[in-house]
């Protein structure tokens, strides 16, 4: 069973959850979706402005997209 990453792969920090609005584009299809959970590196003069969705948070995007079926 795979872990919830919880540090920055780049400077070591914690993560912290954020709520972010995200567009899910499938061909000709666009979904935009509000309040999805992603975590992001807390510490704000780190480079990393990677997004990373946990399982649930795809979950919740496929009830705010049905359309969309590229999962």
């Amino acid at each position: 069973m795979t872990q919830f990453i919880k540090k920055c792969p780049d400077c070591g920090c914690n993560l912290v959850e954020r709520l972010v609005n995200v567009d899910v584009k499938d061909d000709l299809e666009v979904c935009h979706a509000e309040s999805i959970p992603v975590l992001v590196c807390a510490n704000e003069k780190c480079s990393n402005r990677e997004k990373y969705f946990a399982p649930f948070s795809f979950n919740l995007l496929k009830m705010k997209c049905p359309e969309i079926n590229k999962w």
